[in-house]
């Protein structure tokens, strides 16, 4: 799956949806939101890559699913936000890892959201 914002804003996940084995989220002068907490993800970890210049990647999981974050910034910001959930068995093997590679821009990976 792969979503991409250039001088604009893409919102993918509001409802069911498959994103398959690798996401890829590319934010030029845009923002990009990807919504997990509706998503039917395969077995095992998905990685998703969020390429972030000069625009911003927003990641929102379930508050249970196991998430990674790697990668680099140069002038941006990488950033994962949980909350203070309660201690959770894992009931599945499914995870995300978020690779965020974020120039002059930025990438937020939460469970902490408002919906609107």
């Amino acid at each position: 799956m792969k979503s991409v914002a250039i001088f604009s804003g893409s919102k993918v996940g509001k409802r069911p949806w498959r994103p398959g084995k690798k996401v890829l989220s590319v934010a030029v002068f845009g923002g990009s939101e990807i919504d997990f907490r509706q998503a039917e993800l395969e077995e095992d970890v998905t990685p998703v890559t969020a390429v972030s210049l000069f625009g911003s990647n927003k990641i929102v999981v379930p508050q249970d699913m196991p998430v990674t974050l790697s990668g680099f910034s140069l002038f941006g910001s990488r950033e994962l936000k949980r909350s203070q959930a309660k201690e959770s068995v894992a009931t599945s093997a499914k995870a995300l890892h978020v690779i965020a590679v974020s120039i002059f821009g930025g990438c937020e990976v939460t469970d902490q959201v408002k919906d609107s």
